[in-house]
This record gives structure tokens, sequence and C-alpha cells, in this order.
């Protein structure tokens, strides 16, 4: 939530998780304050309001759900902001692993057609990585990184042995393709080793889109299902 100034947040009914099926099975509710894990930035909270001040207040559900991803999920929610000047709420899920550790854009986000080796090994320290083709590779979008240790089939995501590249994110000189990192590499890596070029992009998963709100109950809706697989 993106505020100028201190606000209450009308969160009556407000959000509920549901597999899209004949029967629309909810299975996580957000109905009050106490569902949600309450960050420093609130400094009052009421049986059907948070108070907050600050910049960027973000809140998080208190439960977690686990996800099949066979099957659909909607997000549901009414918000209402009751006080100061108009908010842009963003809202949205949190993708976490099978150890509750939360994944990024950066660590799944890959295209196996940019799939290539190290053709020189690489040092600790080194922010340029030869490899053997990255023709295929996207040289201008703005968040690159190259993944280690990449799979063919995608069994290594999420994967999180990732470096940062900067623009261009490889130029061809001879019989390699650089690399150039923003930051130099924590770890050796070996000529051989099995890279692919993944993108970041927004931390969250904002299947209900982001709107504003104020004075008045607003509703917002969007589904997600299954894995998207380039």
């Amino acid at each position: 939530m993106s505020i100028a100034s201190k606000f209450a947040a009308g969160l009556l009914a407000a959000a509920c998780v549901g597999m899209v099926s004949a029967d629309e099975e909810v299975i996580l509710k957000i109905e009050k304050p106490a569902d949600i894990l309450q960050s420093k930035a609130v400094f009052e909270s009421g049986d059907e309001t948070l108070a907050f001040k600050g910049g960027n207040v973000t809140l998080y559900s208190k439960e977690a759900i686990t996800v099949d991803p066979a099957k659909k999920y909607r997000l549901k929610g009414e918000f209402c902001l009751k006080g100061g000047k108009p908010g842009r709420l963003y809202f949205g899920f949190i993708p976490y692993d099978q150890n509750k550790v939360q994944i990024l854009p950066c660590n799944i986000t890959g295209n196996n057609k940019t799939l290539t080796a190290v053709a020189e090994d690489a040092k600790k320290g080194d922010k340029v990585i030869k490899v053997k083709d990255a023709s295929k590779w996207n040289f201008k979008y703005k968040y690159s990184c190259i993944a280690f240790n990449a799979k063919e089939d995608y069994s290594d995501l999420p994967n999180r042995n990732i470096s940062h590249t900067v623009v261009p994110h490889a130029k061809k000189n001879g019989e390699v393709w650089e690399v150039e990192l923003k930051s130099p590499l924590k770890a050796d890596v070996p000529a051989g080793t099995v890279v692919r070029q993944q993108f970041d992009g927004g931390t969250y998963i904002y299947a209900a889109g982001s709107f504003k709100t104020i004075g008045k109950w607003t509703e917002r809706k969007g589904t997600v299902a299954g894995f998207a697989v380039n």
C-alpha cells in the first residue's frame, strides 16, 4: 500500500482464497486484523480496521496455503479506505517453496532456448564469464541474470544460484560470448557448467492487480493456475 499520510483501511470481509470449482471451496479467509501479520507501520488496530503511518506498508496473511498446481485458485477481496489521501493497493500471492523460502521471479523465469555452457573456468571475484553460445539471449532487458547448474528439464527451479548481469547481457568475442556481471562471483565456476539466462520482475504475483480506493468498498479478484513453461 503506497500512502502519503496515515489512514485507516477497512478490512471487513476483506479477502479469501478459494479453489475454482463447481463447489467454489473457500480454503482461506482474511476477515479481521487478527488474521494479518501486523507490521510496525500499524499503529492502531480495531475489530474491522487497521490504521497505518509511513510510506509503503506490506501486510501478510498469518496463514499460508499449500498449492496444488493442477488446480485453479481465486483470490477475492473487498477494501475501503476510511481516511487520508487516496492510496494504491496491490493484492496478490507470495510464492514459497516447500521449505518456506520465498520464490522470486529471477529464481524461476527462464527460457531453455538460452541454455549454454561455461567455456572457460571462472574464478571467485571475476566479473566476466565466458560461455559457448549466447546468441539466443535477450541483450537489452534491464533485469537479467545468469543461473548456474541449469537443467534442461527445469528440475533446477527455483534456481537461487544466480548472478545479475549488466546490459548488454552478452557480447561475442571471437569463438566465445562474454557475460558481464553486476557483482563479482562468490565462488569458482568450472568450465562445462550449464547456465541459463533468467529474468527478474515483480516480487509478488498480483493476481488481483492494483487499484485506488477511498470512501467506498472496492472489490477485486483474480485467478492463478498451474505452471507456465517457456
